[in-house]
């Protein structure tokens, strides 16, 4: 019986630790690759408008990885009318016996 109570502390463990890792990836390096671009972008470019643009661009897509699950509810609704979250039916026509022949 502790074995089982031992396999499932390490399980919620390894979920929590994976929790943090997510938040993470998501808090740290996500803006580290914006400031990069954005950085590499003025670098290259000199242009403030595209400097402008790029920083416009890394708020986007990290704004877009901070709001993942809001953006896939909202997508599910919309391809989803009925509000259902099963797959459109498909009706394939079967032929039956020889009734056309």
């Amino acid at each position: 019986m502790s074995n089982i109570v031992i396999a499932m502390d390490t399980l919620s463990n390894i979920k929590l630790i994976g929790a943090d890792v997510k938040d993470i990836l998501i808090n740290t390096v996500v803006p580290i690759l914006g400031i990069f671009f954005v950085a590499k972008t003025w670098k290259e470019t000199g242009s403030p408008l595209k400097t402008f643009v790029a920083l416009i661009a890394a708020g986007a897509i990290w704004w877009g990885v901070l709001n993942m699950t809001l953006l896939r509810d909202q997508t599910g609704e919309t391809w989803n009318h009925n509000g259902t979250k099963a797959a459109a039916q498909v009706t394939v026509a079967v032929a039956t016996g020889g009734e056309g022949r």
